[in-house]
């Protein structure tokens, strides 16, 4: 008889199933550790293009929106350091004006 039996084959069922089950929180692993990586480069740099404008400005961007009136919509620290973070495209679309 050339065929497997089907306690073979249940056997061969439940070894890929253990084994797939043994990858899947390996391969969770790394990406949570991608992500983690991603973010702290992320960070790092915001750093930098803060540490830049305070370079070229001596001083860091404001912390709070700057706006002409009191109820339009400004800009806020983050787009001002778009330049700094080769996001040029980035600001010239939001175009700021001096006063917000």
């Amino acid at each position: 008889m050339a065929g497997f039996t089907l306690i073979e084959l249940l056997v061969v069922i439940t070894i890929i199933g253990i084994l797939l089950g043994l990858l899947l929180p390996a391969v969770q692993a790394a990406r949570e550790v991608a992500r983690r990586t991603q973010c702290g480069n992320n960070l790092h740099q915001v750093g930098i293009a803060l540490q830049s404008y305070n370079a070229q400005f001596r001083s860091f961007p404001p912390g709070s929106r700057m706006h002409a009136n009191q109820g339009g919509l400004g800009i806020g620290w983050r787009v001002m350091i778009l330049p700094f973070m080769e996001e040029t495209i980035v600001y010239d679309l939001i175009h700021p004006t001096p006063n917000g």
